[in-house]
């Protein structure tokens, strides 16, 4: 087995009779950090690190009715993980990719061959995946303040900002 996304397996296999064919190229992994910058005058930004970007899965697939794929199950299987927003573990061997935890933000697919009555025996394509993370919640106390009552003042009806009003008029 090359690897894995959900209960999908990357696999090149022949029995003698029949050959399973599906594997994935071009794998891209997008990773990266965000900072704040602090301008200082005269001097370069000081850099403040604030956390981490998701993780980013990008990989072509080809499906191939003729490699023992049907092509339309398949892309039928990943619109409903992507639909339903589920989870999927995605590793190269037993070993994960990044967290290993993906869900399928969008995908590309190109109708190649398709023969007559529609069946579709040829399809390519472009899958991107996000890193998920669950949501961790903590208890935190809310203090809530009363606002400070404000004086209100009285201007003059043709107060304008920028007049200083001496009152020699």
């Amino acid at each position: 087995m090359i690897g894995k996304l959900g209960d999908i397996p990357f696999e090149v296999s022949f029995d003698g009779k029949n050959k399973k064919i599906l594997n994935f190229s071009n794998l891209k992994l997008n990773s990266g950090a965000n900072y704040g910058k602090h301008t200082q005058k005269g001097q370069k930004p000081a850099l403040e690190f604030i956390d981490l970007k998701s993780d980013i899965l990008t990989f072509k697939m080809t499906f191939r009715s003729d490699f023992g794929i049907d092509p339309q199950e398949l892309l039928k299987k990943l619109n409903e993980y992507k639909n339903n927003g589920e989870t999927l573990d995605f590793s190269l061997g037993n070993n994960p990719v990044g967290s290993g935890q993906y869900v399928i933000t969008s995908y590309d697919a190109g109708y190649e061959y398709i023969t007559n009555g529609g069946k579709i025996r040829k399809i390519d394509i472009s899958l991107t995946l996000e890193e998920y993370l669950e949501m961790i919640y903590k208890n935190i106390d809310i203090v809530v303040k009363p606002k400070k009552a404000t004086k209100k003042k009285s201007v003059s009806q043709g107060f304008n900002q920028g007049m200083i009003d001496r009152g020699e008029g």
